[in-house]
């Protein structure tokens, strides 16, 4: 069965029992400890994504022909390093269309006038992708949260699962409320109501946890070339330019690499360390399993 099938049928069981969707497991397999994370840093982010990839085992690893492939970017505004980067956008799109994808998407819980001002918008359809906005009752989807904490339900954009691949394209950043902000925080850009996860830091951080137990993207790929290192998320404030994309599918330990960025601690990070204690990647990746890889001008 593949992922769509098994949403469907998921849905339709829900349905029956209790009127909204419900997996019946714990949600997301943790990655394997031996996971790579690959680390390209440079000064052509379009180059650092390709060979991010490539290192990794090539687009094809993740994307296969007849595709519904979703991208979920971080669009905060026109600041330095507070969204995604258009360029890094347009070079997932373009690398999945070659893939043989049969459609790419950008969607988000942000209307129209939070991407205005990105590029985004103009990226993603230059490279023969789409932009979703979900404006109508038919583009959510109320999930069940096993094992959740503080939340037993979400509803959440339905893109966020019926889909063949996910694609997680957040920007590493400072946060006000979370300390940083990256590839388990950025899949709040999916959830309906992120507002009512502001019930207190423990309330918050365990939210964010529960959330990302019943979304697991398929690849994380994390825009660090300009970052917010204060007055995040949406700046203006002062900004670093590390030059570096991360790729790979562990979460925790992608957030947990990209933490030295801002000199913080990863265990310091109330979400990283319960997304670890959670089960859902490894707070500290083995080095072996880091691959880093510097390009030349």
């Amino acid at each position: 069965m593949n992922r769509r099938e098994f949403i469907k049928k998921s849905a339709i069981l829900a349905g029956t029992l209790t009127g909204s969707l419900s997996f019946t497991d714990k949600g997301v397999t943790a990655p394997k400890r031996e996971d790579e994370i690959t680390v390209v840093e440079g000064d052509n982010l379009s180059a650092q994504v390709r060979e991010a990839i490539r290192l990794s085992g090539g687009i094809e690893k993740f994307v296969k022909r007849g595709d519904r492939v979703i991208l979920l970017p971080n669009p905060q505004g026109r600041g330095p390093g507070a969204s995604t980067n258009a360029d890094m956008v347009y070079e997932v799109v373009r690398l999945c269309k070659e893939a043989g994808a049969a459609s790419v998407t950008a969607s988000s819980v942000h209307g129209p006038w939070r991407w205005s001002s990105t590029q985004i918008v103009e990226k993603v359809e230059q490279a023969g992708g789409k932009m979703k906005y979900s404006d109508s009752s038919k583009d959510w989807v109320t999930v069940n949260v096993p094992g959740g904490r503080v939340r037993k339900k979400v509803t959440i954009i339905k893109d966020a699962i019926e889909n063949d691949v996910l694609i997680n394209i957040p920007v590493f950043k400072d946060h006000y409320a979370t300390r940083v902000t990256g590839t388990l925080k950025n899949l709040m850009g999916l959830n309906s109501d992120s507002g009512s996860f502001h019930q207190g830091e423990a309330y918050l951080h365990q939210a964010i946890i529960d959330l990302a137990s019943v979304i697991p993207p398929h690849l994380c790929i994390v825009d660090a070339n300009t970052i917010l290192v204060e007055n995040g998320p949406f700046g203006p404030g002062r900004v670093a330019h590390p030059k570096k994309v991360y790729v790979g599918t562990d979460r925790v330990a992608i957030d947990a690499l990209c933490c030295e960025l801002l000199g913080v601690n990863p265990m310091d990070v109330l979400y990283i360390k319960l997304a670890h204690e959670s089960g859902l990647g490894q707070i500290h990746p083995s080095e072996k399993n880091i691959k880093g890889v510097t390009l030349k001008p």
